[in-house]
């Protein structure tokens, strides 16, 4: 996880933007303030607006706000503004509001079934509890790589409690189980290969950042905008999330 760390300053118009010099940990492979003097990372930032729009799909199909579709919603705004801008305390809002995400997910799963309520309480207070002392501890060592490892932490508990729920679903018959249960596994496999080809254009991003600076620069734009490959990331998490909040409001009503 070496590349968690590596840090792509140093560009052409790097101090030419508002909100220069960067000052962040993490800075992508996205060149720096090349579009506008507004925005540090242009598609970075816009590509943002995919968790943002899968919160208000909800709200408009449901009419009402969980604290799945709110995280959701934070996470698009809180990393609007950190790639906007490239600030340390911008980076923070933004890590800090993915382990917010993980823990809203965390908390539906395990007090599904529960059916007393001190129960779900000791388990909501249980899980932001753990949420907020990772936060802190996160802020205080100021190491993205803490913060990586909590997050991937905080998601173990999420897919055994999905597996587990999803096997006990009940059914009118053993017929209508199996394809009850076949129906909720094609939407958790789709939710985690979307999730999982997040997670391996995030890497190329990384690894292959000179790379795909010189074909995006030979491209030319608007075609190289396609090759921003964190931005990609943005989308298909968002994508992957949203099915997935989906299949736990299913599976936990």
């Amino acid at each position: 996880m070496s590349h968690s760390v590596r840090h792509f300053a140093g560009d052409l118009y790097a101090n030419a933007g508002i909100w220069s010099p960067p000052s962040s940990a993490a800075n992508f492979c996205e060149e720096d303030y090349v579009v506008t003097i507004y925005i540090a990372e242009f598609i970075n930032s816009l590509s943002n607006l995919a968790y943002i729009y899968y919160a208000i799909q909800h709200y408009s199909k449901s009419r009402s706000v969980d604290i799945m579709s709110a995280s959701i919603f934070l996470v698009g705004i809180c990393s609007f503004i950190f790639h906007a801008t490239l600030r340390q305390t911008m980076q923070f809002g933004d890590d800090l509001s993915m382990l917010f995400l993980a823990g809203s997910l965390i908390q539906r799963l395990y007090c599904a079934g529960q059916q007393e309520a001190s129960t779900r309480r000791l388990i909501t207070t249980a899980v932001y509890g753990a949420v907020f002392l990772m936060s802190a501890y996160y802020v205080q060592s100021g190491n993205i790589v803490v913060h990586t490892s909590m997050f991937a932490v905080l998601l173990t508990f999420v897919w055994p409690r999905t597996i587990y729920l999803i096997n006990r679903r009940q059914a009118q018959s053993p017929q209508q189980k199996a394809q009850e249960k076949v129906r909720l596994y094609w939407k958790f496999r789709k939710a985690v290969f979307a999730l999982a080809i997040g997670f391996l254009v995030w890497n190329i991003d990384l690894e292959a950042c000179q790379f795909l600076r010189n074909l995006r620069n030979a491209i030319g734009l608007p075609w190289a905008w396609a090759l921003e490959l964190h931005g990609w990331w943005h989308f298909l998490t968002a994508l992957g999330a949203a099915i997935y909040m989906d299949l736990i409001r299913e599976l936990c009503p």
